[in-house]
């Protein structure tokens, strides 16, 4: 009798434990799905920007002169009309006076036309003569055919080189040597090496175009005073009035000379930049620093050529500030111009710039990095489905797993355009089909028993079945 008991028990066993493996086996795979939808393709991608302003100026020296002073160092905040730079351009300011000065005196010659005049005139005529002749031969030596200023800057060059060269190697042995002769050809080398390098400094001025523009506006202006020079007495009465109306436009534009406006800040901004160094010796119109408009800032991306191809203006991007903080802009210039670039890895890409609107806090700088993030329409209105669900076929051929009744149906399918993790179809599918989104993760196969993840299948007391919602 036990030995019966002992066999039924067994059968029992045996017939639960092949029931379990075969609703194991056969049971519903639960997996995620997700509709075959209608909408616009987009690509996200995302680049680094630039804080940039909307207003800069560069402040330029109005005359020539010697700088003195730095107030303000870039990033510093400055006032309008605040000084930045001093300088000292007393001794243009005098050779300018000294100008005016003589041309009132020839005018007052003109008017009175006496002999104290016309001798006064004659004196100046003659100052002008030595003047203007020196101007003319210094500027044919610099300037000629056969003018020399390159060969000064070169042999300027070669002078400071190897005085330079002397200069440290002398250094190198003899630097920390008590030697008072030693020391005495140290000191000698580096006299001679300030004065090679005052002399390279003096070359490089001269070949700069503000000083040839300098020789050429003197040289014209000694010129067109010898031309009102020119006459004798008599005609010197007889066009008194036509040489003092001369004279008065000459002395209109010195003055405008001197009363150029100065290099204080134009308005309230912030230092961009500061262009030279205190003792710097600069040239009419040389620019001292550059300063910007605070508050007043735009964002500036480098996109390759085909992002920005997708972008117009009034298009919304995201933008990341160093400090965390996110900001809405819109596109506000697409340039239509491409540059060639390296990135990082040496590769040559065609860039465009864009400019973004953006209402950046104020202690955004120029130059501060801005993480810009956009999103790009490629394509409007596809039947499109996520990039997971495509999967290969034996013959080469892609496709989806559909949900239908209670399985996984294979679907070949027509591809396009890729991006944004989806895919568009563009054929085989119907907007509203369940596509299964993982079907490596979840092993399914076609004619695969599955339920989506988002029914509830099995559950009694929820009385809501994947059997009743399908």
């Amino acid at each position: 009798m036990k030995k019966k008991v002992k066999i039924v028990l067994a059968s029992v066993m045996t017939v639960c434990i092949l029931s379990a493996g075969l609703w194991y086996l056969f049971r519903p795979v639960r997996v995620e799905t997700e509709p075959a939808k209608v909408g616009d393709l987009t690509e996200t991608f995302t680049v680094s920007g630039t804080a940039t302003p909307a207003r800069s100026s560069y402040i330029c020296a109005p005359l020539a002169g010697q700088v003195t002073g730095i107030k303000l160092r870039s990033g510093a905040r400055a006032e309008a009309g605040e000084n930045v730079i001093q300088l000292d351009d007393s001794e243009a300011r005098g050779e300018l006076e000294d100008q005016l000065a003589s041309l009132e005196l020839q005018k007052t010659g003109v008017l009175k036309d006496g002999s104290a005049a016309r001798a006064e005139i004659v004196m100046n005529r003659q100052q002008l003569e030595n003047e203007l002749e020196k101007l003319k031969l210094e500027y044919e030596q610099l300037y000629g055919e056969n003018g020399n200023a390159a060969e000064l800057l070169a042999a300027a060059q070669e002078n400071f080189t190897r005085a330079n060269i002397a200069y440290w190697r002398a250094y190198d042995e003899y630097a920390d040597s008590h030697d008072p002769s030693e020391n005495a050809q140290l000191s000698s080398l580096a006299a001679a090496r300030a004065s090679a390098e005052q002399a390279l400094a003096d070359a490089e001025n001269v070949q700069m175009e503000s000083t040839r523009t300098y020789y050429e506006d003197t040289i014209a202006s000694y010129e067109s005073q010898l031309g009102i020079l020119d006459g004798n007495g008599s005609a010197v009465s007889a066009g008194t009035e036509a040489a003092a109306d001369q004279l008065d436009i000459q002395m209109e534009q010195i003055r405008n000379r001197l009363d150029k406006d100065g290099i204080e800040a134009p308005y309230a901004g912030t230092v961009w930049e500061v262009l030279v160094e205190e003792g710097d010796y600069v040239q009419v119109n040389q620019p001292l620093y550059r300063i910007y408009e605070t508050g007043n800032m735009e964002v500036s991306a480098d996109l390759l050529d085909t992002q920005a191809s997708l972008l117009e203006e009034g298009d919304q991007a995201t933008l990341t500030l160093a400090d965390g903080t996110v900001l809405e802009g819109s596109v506000s210039f697409v340039s239509e111009i491409a540059t060639q670039e390296l990135s990082a890895l040496g590769i040559e890409e065609s860039r465009c710039e864009v400019i973004l609107e953006a209402d950046l806090p104020e202690g955004v700088g120029a130059g501060q990095e801005i993480t810009v993030e956009f999103e790009a329409v490629r394509k409007e209105h596809v039947l499109q489905v996520p990039v997971s669900a495509v999967m290969p076929d034996e013959d080469g051929q892609v496709g989806v797993y559909v949900v239908r009744g209670r399985k996984a149906v294979y679907c070949g399918i027509e591809t396009g355009l890729q991006c944004g993790g989806k895919t568009e179809v563009t054929g085989g599918l119907s907007e509203g089909d369940q596509v299964i989104v993982n079907p490596y993760e979840a092993e399914v196969s076609d004619g695969k028993a599955v339920v989506p993840a988002s029914y509830d299948y099995g559950d009694e007391t929820t009385g809501n079945s994947y059997k009743e919602d399908r």
